[in-house]
């Protein structure tokens, strides 16, 4: 017999490695599990101020469910086109032209060498304002969470935002 294994918390960021639309609906019920603990708690510390899900529309078939199902949940999707890296490479350069996710994981690599989707201590989070900049230049309507922009395009610096603002407001 095998250990069961715990599900993981969502107070943390959780790479769970599904479509966008499993991933919501997973999202939701955690977030729903976490407010009903709250009321039987009587301690609204206990639910979350929002939950994010960050997707890739990458081939996913779906992403169109995915994101009426996060409107419905009220579950926030960040959404990068083609890939999540495309918000790392923005911390280094800028990328407006039309491009696939090998195309790049090609141009990260001349920043971080041994690139696995992790990043090292040297990785510049402190350029995540110009991060920002040039994502809005490359789709400047992509400025809200639940919608797909064009081709390159990233929202993930809603994410950043919303963490700076919460920083903020402590």
């Amino acid at each position: 017999m095998s250990p069961r294994r715990s599900p993981p918390r969502l107070d943390r960021p959780t790479g769970l490695g599904r479509d966008p639309a499993s991933l919501v609906a997973y999202a939701v019920r955690e977030r729903d599990r976490k407010e009903k603990e709250a009321r039987g708690q009587r301690d609204a510390n206990l639910a979350y101020d929002e939950v994010w899900c960050v997707v890739d529309v990458d081939d996913h078939d779906t992403l169109d469910q995915a994101m009426a199902a996060a409107r419905k949940g009220q579950v926030n999707l960040a959404i990068s086109r083609p890939c999540f890296e495309l918000w790392i490479l923005y911390h280094f350069e800028t990328c407006t032209a039309a491009c696939d996710s090998h195309q790049i994981s090609r141009k990260l690599r001349k920043h971080i060498k041994d690139y696995d989707k992790r990043l090292g201590r040297d990785f510049p989070f402190a350029s995540h304002e110009i991060a920002r900049e040039r994502a809005q230049r490359a789709d400047p309507d992509h400025c809200e969470p639940n919608r797909k922009g064009r081709n390159p395009s990233t929202n993930a610096w809603l994410i950043v935002e919303v963490i700076r603002q919460s920083g903020r407001n402590r």
